[in-house]
């Protein structure tokens, strides 16, 4: 009978340090997830900036001269002095000529530690933003 508790004690050793590297482990990926997670909605954001400038000076080069490709060519440029890895999406300058207003749309992948690198989660990494803006009234 006094075998029994000592052989308790005994095969319960190391459950403590198990239990520390598990939660250790967790702990890492939350981290990891939330520092992921941080870096595509700053990018978003980021994007949602760049396309809304883009948006603007497109805006004002087709009110200045109405042509679409010197619309859209004002976008790359801007797009390209924002951000130089934001790229203008295929089909990503939409020029409205009734009201002038352009809508552009930026390609971007978010630099992540790990979403970028898994097949299933590549997705959320590559973000896009699309924003429409007419002409400023000044």
């Amino acid at each position: 009978m006094n075998r029994t508790p000592g052989r308790l004690r005994h095969d319960q050793t190391g459950a403590v340090g198990m239990m520390i590297v598990i939660w250790l482990a967790v702990v890492v990926l939350v981290g990891i997830t939330a520092i992921d997670a941080g870096s595509i909605a700053f990018t978003k954001f980021r994007l949602a900036d760049v396309a809304s400038s883009a948006s603007t000076q497109a805006a004002n080069a087709f009110h200045a001269s109405p042509n679409v490709a010197a619309a859209c060519q004002a976008a790359e440029t801007s797009i390209a002095t924002e951000d130089a890895s934001a790229k203008l999406a295929k089909k990503g300058c939409v020029v409205d000529a009734q009201t002038g207003a352009v809508t552009i749309t930026v390609r971007k992948e978010a630099t992540t530690i790990i979403a970028g690198r898994l097949n299933f989660t590549k997705k959320f990494a590559k973000v896009s933003a699309t924003e429409t803006n007419g002409p400023t009234a000044l």
